[in-house]
This record gives C-alpha cells, sequence and structure tokens, in this order.
C-alpha cells in the first residue's frame, strides 16, 4: 500500500507518525498537517500500528502558543506513581516506510 492511499483514509484531526527505515521519525503531527510535510507519497508502507504518549498534565497559564515542546513522556513504570487525572495520552497511528 502506498503512503497516498493509507493517509487518505484517515480523518485530519488524527494524530500521525511517519518512520523512515532506518526508524528516525520523518513526520509528527496531525494528519490534516501532512501534506505540507513534503514526503514523498508514493513510498510503500511497511507495516502500521498504534503508539501512544503519556504525560503529566500540567496547567498552562496564558496563551499555549508559548509552549512549543511537549512536557517529558511519564515512563509506564511509574504512571501508577500519580492520580488518573493528572495524566494525558496522545494517541498516535505509527506508520513505517520501506527504504
Amino acid at each position: 500500500m502506498r503512503l497516498e492511499e493509507f493517509v487518505g483514509t484517515m480523518i485530519p484531526s488524527d494524530r500521525l507518525v511517519i518512520y523512515d527505515a532506518a526508524g528516525a521519525v520523518l513526520y509528527k503531527g496531525y494528519v490534516g498537517n501532512f501534506y505540507h510535510s513534503g514526503i514523498d507519497t508514493a513510498r510503500q508502507v511497511k507495516r502500521h500500528g498504534l503508539g501512544t504518549e503519556i504525560f503529566r498534565k500540567e496547567r498552562r497559564a496564558g496563551f499555549v502558543n508559548q509552549f512549543k515542546d511537549l512536557p517529558p513522556k511519564t515512563p509506564v513504570e511509574s504512571t501508577s506513581d500519580f492520580p488518573f487525572t493528572d495524566l494525558e495520552m496522545l494517541i498516535y497511528t505509527r506508520v513505517f516506510l520501506e527504504d
């Protein structure tokens, strides 16, 4: 399956992470912004699946634009150290491309 076919079936508000054959991240963001990334959409998809990242929620005062980076990830082993209401999880569709 080509990358263009795969991404074409997704909803623009879905989160997407694209890896090359070596495992480096080529794109990380919303599907709606993917077409502006410049990645060749004719490349073949090797495999795909879901991935999650868990963070501690931080109170953000002021405008969100001040925060360019996500907070540090919370290791899965230590999620039980925090109340459930203090954690935030992002779900991504992970796509691995062939060479």
